[in-house]
């Protein structure tokens, strides 16, 4: 009967595990997530295709919050396979691990909604960039939090050639630069940004 108690004692504690999230606005810039990293076999080695910073990917977010947002693991119904969710966790190092922010890429058009309506409650001072109607963009410059976030969309069609929103949240660093760069002639990420969508709607 102990043995029996001890093994469901440790299925509940392995149970809790399983379901405690990480909000992705907690974590501490130049802190390892070499522990976070190691919990998820889902997270692999990657380089952010537009940004070229050193990442971790998973297409299974569902264990990351941003703020009270819970991320999900989803594919755009009739979209084609390349739709789906998918998460970067940025780092200056692969093998170090030392956080440099996120970028989440979601195709679920109610969650885009929520994380752009929490994003906008919790930070109000932000600025619309013009986009020739694909979808929004917007800018936080945040130097209490030493943080850069951006909220960029395209539109994408299905299958059935009905449009829908990609869009991508990206929280980072301020300072970063392209590609993990410390030489001063490469551009930041903010820079890029401000190239990609170039007028601030007033």
């Amino acid at each position: 009967m102990k043995y029996f108690f001890l093994i469901l004692l440790g299925m509940t504690v392995l149970s809790c595990k399983s379901q405690t999230k990480t909000d992705l606005l907690a974590l501490k810039f130049d802190e390892s997530i070499s522990g976070i990293v190691q919990a998820d076999p889902q997270l692999k080695k990657d380089q952010d295709p537009n940004l070229g910073l050193n990442a971790f990917r998973t297409n299974q977010p569902g264990n990351y919050n941003i703020g009270e947002n819970k991320l999900s693991t989803y594919s755009f119904p009739t979209g084609y396979p390349a739709d789906y969710n998918q998460l970067y966790l940025f780092v200056d190092n692969k093998d170090q691990a030392s956080y440099l922010g996120f970028k989440y890429n979601t195709v679920h058009q109610e969650e885009t909604k929520a994380i752009i309506s929490y994003l906008k409650k919790t930070y109000p001072k932000y600025e619309e960039r013009a986009t020739q109607g694909n979808g929004e963009s917007f800018f936080w410059d945040l130097p209490t939090l030493n943080a850069w976030v951006f909220v960029d969309q395209g539109i994408s069609k299905d299958k059935n050639a009905k449009q829908f929103l990609s869009t991508n949240f990206i929280y980072v660093k301020r300072g970063t630069r392209m590609e993990n760069s410390k030489d001063s002639k490469v551009i930041t990420i903010k820079e890029y940004d401000k190239m990609m969508y170039p007028d601030v709607l007033k």
